[in-house]
């Protein structure tokens, strides 16, 4: 097989328009590929992570790879293909010179190092107690109404109903679970529903579900995989955007420091109210809803980019850099400064999250956009 049509295979595969027929070429040729020889300055089996990070995702789970493109300029990108005789990279005339002198981690000392995040989150509970969750102990947490919440052997909490009759008429108890910077953490709701939190993010959610609607606030970013009932229609609020849902699958994107909140439809079927605008979401669309304006815009998008950071990666598909980084700061919590023209600066691919930053940050570089230089935990990003 030629270089040219590999080429354009996992062209194709990194932008989700590939056909089934084509996936299982790419496939077929990933597991009979050799890189005992690879021409490539580094260890050939991490050569070989990067090379196919979205491929071995899919198929199985693995600590670091990586895969980039530069866009929208592609054929003036770092070109990636894999060939018989072992591993190439063509890029620029310079590129041998990059992969020789961007390599950050090798020049940090110990105490520069920044480690990825973990799983980490404060529950504060209706009386104001705060529990760090990522400390205690499993068992039994605490009280809350009619409603028992422990920490089970996962690490994840769960709500449940004790034997003592509910009172309709009592006010629920309100619990609020806040991931930090570099945290992310897993609830398990009063009614079986679960959510996952990334970092730097908030739900506020009652102890247990009362009245016609089960509702939960977002502050931040969630994925929900919501237990269906006909009776009790599931509602998020986040920011200018309200979610009903009977039992479905969903990510919502809503950070204080994004333009936008943006909503991702798995499986079923939400209704969404932004701005205004009334829309009926479908497997695979997307709302952006703008917070500066009554703009709101459907897409149809790669579902597994909207919750790649729950299953443990960055996705970058045609992403400014200053969104890219907005990830990556709030993961590795850290600050970043720009200096340059960051106009047009669009990546492009996917990383691993378990990275650490300086790692992350080499290979961001070799996509030419910019250089990366750790003060701290302070980022400086200079774009070219």
């Amino acid at each position: 097989m030629s270089g040219k049509k590999i080429n354009k295979l996992l062209r194709k595969y990194i932008d989700g328009t590939i056909s089934n027929r084509e996936k299982q070429e790419l496939i077929d040729l990933y597991h009979k590929v050799s890189n005992e020889n690879a021409p490539y300055p580094d260890d050939p089996d991490l050569v070989r992570d990067r090379m196919f990070l979205r491929l071995k995702h899919e198929f199985q789970p693995v600590k670091r790879f990586w895969n980039f493109i530069k866009l929208p300029a592609i054929a003036a990108a770092a070109i990636i293909f894999i060939a018989s005789a072992g591993i190439y990279l063509y890029s620029r005339p310079d590129i041998k010179t990059q992969l020789e002198n961007q390599q950050v981690a090798k020049n940090l000392d110990a105490e520069q190092v920044i480690l990825p995040g973990k799983n980490a989150a404060i529950l504060t509970l209706a009386n104001g107690e705060r529990i760090v969750l990522d400390t205690v102990g499993k068992g039994i947490l605490a009280v809350q109404g009619n409603a028992v919440i422990t920490k089970n052997n996962a690490g994840e909490i769960s709500y449940q109903k004790t034997a003592r009759e509910d009172n309709n008429d009592t006010p629920p108890a309100y619990n609020t679970i806040t991931t930090p910077p570099g945290g992310q953490f897993t609830v398990n709701l009063p009614d079986g529903s679960k959510v996952w939190l990334n970092a730097a993010s908030s739900l506020k959610y009652p102890s247990s579900f009362k009245g016609a609607e089960r509702h939960v606030e977002l502050t931040g970013e969630a994925y929900f995989e919501i237990l269906k009932n006909a009776k009790t229609p599931f509602t998020v609020t986040a920011e200018n955007t309200s979610i009903q849902v009977l039992g479905t699958r969903f990510n919502i994107m809503a950070y204080n420091d994004e333009p936008s909140v943006q909503t991702t439809l798995l499986e079923g079927a939400v209704s969404l109210i932004a701005n205004k605008t009334h829309k009926i979401l479908t497997p695979g669309q997307q709302a952006i809803a703008s917070k500066t304006s009554n703009d709101i815009s459907f897409q149809t998008v790669n579902m597994e980019d909207a919750i790649a950071w729950k299953n443990g990666y960055f996705s970058f598909r045609k992403e400014n850099i200053r969104t890219a980084m907005n990830k990556v700061a709030r993961w590795y919590n850290v600050e970043v400064a720009y200096r340059g023209n960051l106009n047009d600066k669009v990546l492009g691919g996917s990383i691993s999250r378990t990275e650490n930053i300086a790692n992350l940050l080499d290979y961001l570089a070799l996509t030419g956009i910019a250089s990366f230089k750790i003060e701290g935990r302070k980022i400086i990003v200079t774009c070219k």
